[in-house]
């Protein structure tokens, strides 16, 4: 091996790890432009098992009928995955054991010493070699993607709290990590907005600050070389300056001539993949949007961890409706 985070073909695996309506999806995109980075955004979900006969790749076919999906299939056996299911690749460690230690084992505990606990107390019972094969099978996935499109890091952005834990300790290499933060209010409105749960702005705020506390729990236990942040808001207002940075951080050229987004790119995740374009706008709807009575509700939810990951903006009065809002 050439590096902690390399094999002896210098691959490399690459976490996009973030809470949901961050902005994964476009900055998947735009880190497989580069000619030596690949992804297919999100490998562990499993939504799309319901809707498999409607699901469509962000190339605009449908997921089954797309060529892509059927040569990664094959090359996936040729890797070691003799049973890869397009609804389901089983590359989540939340559901690495299936049955009543499911959920104990998925949960995060809020203190790194309890979920070490919790992990040795399990490993008896099965659930660690259920994990060590998801771990095996995630660094097969993602051999079979690079050997397709012919690149060396792979992105998985996977929307699992406890991902950096179990990749850090059942992959065969060791991952790079980019956490991907957004503001807090800005995650409120896109999901209260797309009308995804039944509940209060505060009580999204605080899943908010657990998912991102969490992760920086994780992030902790890394070398800090293997982990990089990115805000939203920098990434939306300086695309070439932060792409510059993730693809340094990623060992690849950051000055390589970019892929543009288009067909070419097969993504699953949420519907932004089927909307993808090079336009790419600051989405601050909340400033026009919120109240400043849910405002203050949202940043005080979210208190400290939007404090550690914007000092600067949670000293701020809220903006309410005097902020302008923006597209995408």
């Amino acid at each position: 091996m050439s590096g902690p985070t390399s094999t002896a073909e210098g691959r490399r695996y690459a976490f996009l790890a973030s809470s949901p309506y961050s902005g994964s999806t476009l900055l998947s995109f735009l880190l497989a432009r580069h000619p030596r980075v690949s992804t297919i955004s999100d490998v562990s979900g499993t939504r799309r098992r319901q809707m498999m006969s409607t699901f469509r790749c962000s190339c605009g076919r449908l997921m089954r009928a797309c060529p892509f999906w059927a040569r990664l299939a094959d090359q996936s056996r040729e890797r070691g995955i003799p049973d890869l299911d397009l609804a389901d690749f089983r590359l989540g460690f939340d559901t690495a054991h299936r049955g009543p230690l499911q959920r104990l084992h998925a949960r995060s505990l809020r203190w790194s010493a309890l979920e070490h606990l919790r992990d040795r107390a399990l490993a008896p019972l099965g659930v660690d070699a259920a994990m060590r094969e998801v771990g095996r099978r995630s660094w097969a996935l993602a051999n079979a993607v690079m050997d397709i499109t012919r690149t060396d890091v792979f992105v998985d952005a996977s929307k699992e709290r406890l991902r950096i834990r179990y990749l850090e300790r059942h992959l065969p290499v060791r991952p790079l990590v980019i956490h991907l933060v957004r503001d807090v209010r800005g995650v409120v409105e896109s999901t209260l907005r797309r009308g995804k749960v039944d509940e209060r702005a505060a009580t999204i705020a605080r899943g908010w600050a657990r998912t991102n506390d969490s992760i920086e729990r994780q992030l902790r236990e890394l070398p800090a070389d293997r982990a990089f942040r990115v805000r939203y808001e920098d990434l939306c207002q300086d695309v070439p300056g932060v792409l510059r940075s993730a693809f340094a951080f990623l060992g690849v050229d950051p000055d390589a001539s970019l892929r543009p987004i288009g067909r070419e790119q097969h993504m699953l995740g949420n519907q932004m993949r089927l909307v993808a374009s090079s336009d790419i706008r600051l989405d601050e709807r909340w400033r026009g949007t919120l109240d400043p009575r849910t405002e203050e509700a949202i940043v005080t939810a979210a208190t400290p961890v939007f404090a550690r990951l914007y000092p600067e903006r949670a000293t701020l009065a809220p903006a309410g409706s005097s902020g302008q809002s923006s597209r995408r």
